[in-house]
């Protein structure tokens, strides 16, 4: 299934054009947490896509890019995003993205990965118990390197991973396979993703 995903750095985007382009879902950044002040946020436009690509027919999953430093800050990045999807009808994974920040005075330089591992734990925990599906996004380094895998293995995966063949040795359900997409209904580059796996209604 042949799906998106995009938050305010996409601009305005014509939902309907997307959805006839073959695009079937898309996953709409909720928000995120800075890097060095900690401060959450909700993405500017995330009202607006998900409004725009209920309207086209597209499924719509969401994902919050986490910078928390502790379980209770991870407990509430999950608690921020339920609120902000109250009234949303999710069809899609609600997602934990965890990404390595290189800044050198990033709120996270000095996490292990049990820390790592423990704050992903948290929101998706968070997350299920409201009734949505968790999922995780990472790369190579963010699954291999500053995650535990072994204590993540039930939860869903979505894998970023810019090449032909793909190595990870676990199960995933999405992968994201490019960041220079080009999609109609979108000006510049967008991610693409293939999923593997029908996630039902919410």
């Amino acid at each position: 299934i042949k799906g998106i995903d995009g938050s305010s750095w996409q601009g305005d985007i014509d939902w309907q054009q997307v959805k006839d382009s073959g695009v079937e879902f898309v996953f709409i950044r909720l928000g995120g947490r800075g890097t060095t002040e900690g401060a959450i946020y909700a993405d500017e436009m995330c009202q607006t896509y998900y409004e725009g690509a209920k309207a086209a027919g597209l499924k719509v999953g969401g994902y919050f890019f986490s910078q928390s430093i502790t379980v209770e800050e991870a407990v509430e990045e999950a608690e921020f995003v339920l609120e902000l999807i109250e009234s949303y009808d999710v069809n899609y994974p609600i997602v934990y993205d965890i990404e390595e920040v290189t800044s050198e005075n990033a709120r996270t330089n000095e996490l292990t990965q049990e820390e790592y591992t423990e704050n992903c734990i948290a929101f998706c925990e968070t997350i299920e118990a409201a009734g949505y599906t968790p999922m995780i996004y990472g790369n190579l380094k963010s699954f291999m390197i500053m995650l535990d895998m072994t204590k993540l293995e039930k939860y869903e995966k979505w894998f970023a991973y810019y090449d032909d063949e793909v190595y990870f040795p676990y199960e995933f359900s999405i992968w994201q396979y490019t960041s220079k997409g080009v999609v109609d209904g979108i000006k510049g580059d967008v991610d693409l993703n293939v999923c593997m796996k029908n996630f039902g209604e919410h």
